[in-house]
């Protein structure tokens, strides 16, 4: 992640490990408490909890590599937050990504999410790609995501 933030930020956490389900609960209560203490709204903080959760489920459940980073920087002085999520992916997973990635952003935030979650109810492959809909709509959170020639996936959230 850019220096630059940790530069601006009067908190950040990194996080590097292997793809693996059962240590996301962990890192969700790590990250929960980290933000609890820096920020005055706790709602603020479940749901940006929920956020990084949602990414890193993401992260795990189409991971093709070994490592998967999170960052989390803090800017108690305006309240605001910055979340990145990075993990190799295959190159199905990342188009697919992009592709949903552009559908919700083209919407308001609510309105992507409804219409994700009626999506969601008539697919017959048990995948509800509700995930950054509902960080986008539930966290309120502005959404950027990157993908390199190599497939490798980069999400920011970045909340005020």
């Amino acid at each position: 992640m850019d220096d630059m933030i940790k530069e601006y930020s009067d908190g950040y956490i990194e996080l590097k490990f292997g793809p693996r389900w059962k240590y996301i609960a962990a890192a969700r209560g790590f990250i929960q408490n980290f933000i609890a203490i820096s920020i005055e709204d706790k709602g603020k903080a479940d749901k940006i909890a929920m956020a990084a959760s949602e990414l890193l489920e993401n992260a795990v459940k189409y991971a093709s590599g070994e490592e998967t980073q999170l960052f989390v920087y803090v800017f108690p002085e305006t309240g605001g937050i910055k979340i990145a999520v990075i993990n190799q992916a295959t190159p199905k997973a990342a188009e697919t990504l992009t592709e949903i990635y552009k559908k919700i952003s083209q919407k308001p935030p609510m309105e992507a999410y409804i219409e994700q979650m009626k999506e969601a109810a008539t697919r017959e492959d048990g995948k509800s790609q509700l995930g950054l809909a509902r960080i986008r709509y539930e966290a309120a959170a502005e959404i950027d995501l990157s993908v390199s020639d190599n497939s490798e996936i980069q999400i920011t959230l970045s909340v005020n």
